[in-house]
């Protein structure tokens, strides 16, 4: 470990030992350029850099594997595939942001992967089990993008995220059941020994700060055969910093996600 030398013993991914210690820092502060059609990838107000998406598949797949995204969005993840020669499904309730997703890949000359658009608990009946490598996907959020974001009623913006099933979650637990439901049968498509990587962040709402990522991989942690292996911090430094509650009460910027890893054993 450490070398330059990639091992034929390696099962999980094509990285050389260094790129392999490298990758196994638990914090991501590399800075991703805003490239790729950035400007109309924003216009759905949750996408990934597709380079940090191909970073993290490259750590838990080999070139022609499989990687499914069920709440695709408009495709950071399969771009990211593409990027590193991977094949990729994705699923989207909003056909919109699929539609910004080829378009983009056609723009930046890239496969178009397979995409679905429909509630994701349906569509992966179409998709048969034990036969993805990896699954890397972005869970739509609790009701962070349905709340005014502001007391002051003038100065509530609209998001730019569709709502996932309602037109307002009823609450945090039901938003976790959701969630639970759906992971756990998007894991059944998973091929045992072979992980699970969720982008979630956590949330400050009403003077209180929701950790979401850690509520999230307990209720994950209850599906049978899925154990949780890592939680891995992006850092993204392109995030604006912003001075909430000066100069009576500490609030934090939140310039971070979590990534939770999870493998099916």
């Amino acid at each position: 470990m450490g070398s330059n030398i990639y091992s034929n013993k390696n099962k999980l991914n094509d990285l050389t030992g260094s790129e392999w210690k490298f990758f196994t820092k638990s914090v991501i502060n590399k800075p991703y350029p805003i490239n790729m059609q950035h400007k109309l990838r924003s216009q759905h107000g949750g996408q990934k850099p597709p380079q940090l998406c191909e970073d993290i598949i490259k750590i838990f797949t080999k070139k022609g594997m499989i990687v499914l995204d069920p709440f695709m969005g408009v495709g950071g993840t399969l771009l990211g595939a593409s990027l590193c020669e991977r094949r990729a499904i994705g699923i989207d309730i909003t056909q919109k942001w699929i539609d910004i997703y080829k378009k983009v890949s056609e723009l930046e000359n890239l496969e178009i992967q397979d995409t679905f658009c429909g509630d994701s608990f349906k569509v992966l009946n179409k998709i048969e089990n034990e036969s993805v490598d990896f699954i890397l996907t972005d869970v739509p959020y609790w009701d962070m993008d349905s709340r005014e974001h502001t007391r002051n009623k003038k100065r509530t913006s609209k998001s730019k995220l569709n709502n996932f099933e309602n037109d307002n979650w009823l609450s945090k637990q039901e938003w976790l059941k959701t969630m639970k439901k759906i992971i756990a049968k998007a894991s059944l498509k998973l091929k045992h020994g072979k992980y699970i990587a969720i982008f979630i962040g956590d949330m400050y709402r009403n003077s209180e700060y929701h950790c979401l990522s850690g509520e999230l991989s307990s209720k994950l942690s209850e599906i049978e055969g899925l154990t949780m292996k890592a939680n891995i911090i992006w850092e993204d430094n392109s995030k604006s910093l912003h001075v909430f509650g000066y100069p009576a009460a500490f609030v934090p910027s939140m310039i971070h996600q979590n990534i939770l890893i999870f493998r099916r054993d």
